[in-house]
């Protein structure tokens, strides 16, 4: 990546600016900015004097034993091999992929290196629904299944989309678990156009971004982690460097400040959802 490509990730106010001046994106010297979030007095504590408002406690320390340190990959992914080789023809409507008893979205993507086919499908009119999130993968001129997740009696199905994390290469599958809050998700798994698991992170309840210049901007809400920081966000900033998905930044955002950033699950340049 050139340099000058990262520009600045997230604005509002208490929202720490991540800007990389480095020559390029895997030379992983980034520098870091530092950004403090003000507290506003409660509406007529000022003017009565008589209470203060506590400061909001401050924030962990960014993890620097991540950043640019640990190779991600699909590890963890809840999207499995299945047990048995299943075909189909060729369909250009990845709709016909759909199971007869099910119902849901797919979209199909094309790129260089091969094309895959996502499907989120619903059985209908089942006392307990069963849930199927698919990965078909194109060899020669059939479908091959070659990923599988299956969910018994699912409150809301999984989400699907076509995202565009690596601008010039091939666009990925991108699956996102949900979670009863609507707008958030629970993991993200993304799948390359060789239907391979190229990169799961876990999300808790939180949400993903796809800056213009690429990679991935993950928001964990603090209290899902293992040591929670309830009143802010884990913002890490995941690009593709030295052929591998890494943590270039890593940082705790307020929470109103994180919030403001939300505009669904997973938004940003070159994201199309399936239908």
């Amino acid at each position: 990546m050139a340099a000058g490509a990262w520009a600045r990730l997230v604005g509002g106010a208490g929202v720490v600016a991540a800007m990389c001046t480095c020559a390029s994106f895997a030379s992983m010297s980034a520098a870091k900015g530092a950004a403090s979030a003000q507290v506003a007095p409660a509406k007529g504590v000022a003017a009565r004097g008589a209470r203060s408002v506590a400061a909001a406690p401050a924030p962990p320390p960014p993890n620097a034993s991540i950043v640019g340190r640990i190779t991600l990959s699909g590890y963890g992914s809840k999207l499995q091999h299945p047990t048995a080789p299943t075909h189909r023809p060729l369909y250009t409507d990845c709709h016909q992929l759909l199971d007869p008893a099910f119902q849901g979205s797919c979209i199909i993507v094309r790129g260089a290196k091969g094309w895959v086919a996502g499907v989120v499908e619903v059985e209908h009119g089942a006392a307990s629904s069963q849930e199927r999130e698919l990965v078909w993968h194109r060899q020669g001129e059939q479908w091959t299944l070659t990923l599988v997740r299956v969910l018994i009696g699912a409150s809301n199905p999984g989400r699907l989309w076509s995202v565009a994390a690596r601008p010039g290469a091939d666009p990925y599958l991108a699956f996102v678990s949900p979670v009863a809050r609507s707008g958030f998700g629970a993991d993200l798994s993304l799948v390359s156009t060789t239907g391979v698991v190229q990169l799961y992170r876990f999300l808790g309840q939180g949400f993903v971004q796809v800056p213009p210049f690429g990679g991935l901007l993950t928001y964990v809400p603090g209290f899902t982690e293992a040591m929670p920081a309830s009143s802010y966000f884990d913002q890490a900033l995941i690009g593709y460097v030295d052929g591998a998905w890494r943590v270039v930044s890593q940082q705790y955002v307020p929470y109103a400040a994180a919030m403001a950033q939300h505009h669904g699950i997973l938004t940003g340049p070159g994201v199309v959802a399936a239908s």
